[in-house]
């Protein structure tokens, strides 16, 4: 009897072999299409803030905002523009990729601060660009403490790091600016979507580091204001001075 159901026997083996060959691929498939999310969320999130995210996972299409409060700054390299004149375009985008690499990892560290973009050698970063109305003034401290010690952690980065393989004898140093204040910000576009700043607080915070100084993080009364009480940074008034926009601005050197 057993010879007789041989063969139906091992088309019994045939189709459980199938059978598992399927429930592995699909298994398989769930696995990659899990790793994707993964991945797309992870590359989201170094695109856009946390709260817009949220917004779009949700099905919500986000609105333009207004922060009562946030805190900026800007960094750049001093006189880069001489240093492109006198170094091949390829070592300037090689240092560029260096030097934004580590601060991308330095950044990834600050839970409130949040890489808004980079444009040549300027490098902006925000801080309290979460859900305002929930904040209170202990967060928004918080978020200006954050501002203030990653400055301080880039300008000591950049002092450590040895450029000589890419630029030979000539020196890098940054500049830092930081300024706190009032700002809108909005989702633009549809296709490679920005999250943009606008307003009078990032043409502030932009000129907080082109007055600057090399080597030095130049900040304004404003993010003093709103550091609050917090005694674990030193500054070193500078004097006024004369800001675009602005007129004359009393401004102060974050001590490193």
């Amino acid at each position: 009897m057993l010879k007789d159901h041989e063969e139906e026997i091992e088309q019994v083996k045939v189709d459980q072999a199938a059978s598992m060959q399927e429930l592995l691929d699909t298994h398989l498939h769930s696995e990659e299409m899990r790793a994707d999310t993964a991945v797309s969320q992870n590359l989201l999130g170094t695109m856009l803030p946390a709260h817009i995210i949220e917004k779009i996972e949700l099905g919500q299409t986000p609105q333009p905002e207004q922060f009562g409060c946030a805190t900026l700054f800007f960094t750049d390299i001093y006189e880069f523009k001489k240093i492109v004149g006198q170094v091949d375009a390829v070592k300037i985008l090689k240092l560029l990729n260096v030097m934004y690499t580590r601060f991308d990892e330095v950044i990834a560290k600050y839970p409130q601060l949040y890489k808004v973009e980079t444009v040549s050698d300027t490098y902006m970063v925000a801080a309290g660009l979460g859900s305002q109305a929930s904040m209170s003034e202990q967060e928004f401290s918080e978020c200006t403490r954050q501002a203030l010690s990653c400055a301080i952690e880039l300008q000591k980065l950049v002092n450590s790091m040895n450029f000589t393989d890419i630029l030979g004898n000539i020196p890098i140093k940054l500049r830092i600016g930081i300024h706190s204040g009032a700002l809108n910000a909005g989702l633009i576009g549809t296709k490679m979507s920005r999250y943009c700043l606008f307003g009078d607080t990032v043409n502030t915070a932009s000129r907080m580091c082109t007055t600057g100084e090399a080597g030095k993080v130049q900040v304004s009364a404003e993010t003093i204001g709103a550091l609050g009480e917090d005694d674990n940074y030193e500054f070193e008034e500078r004097g006024a001075i004369e800001v675009k926009g602005k007129g004359r601005m009393t401004t102060y050197w974050l001590l490193l």
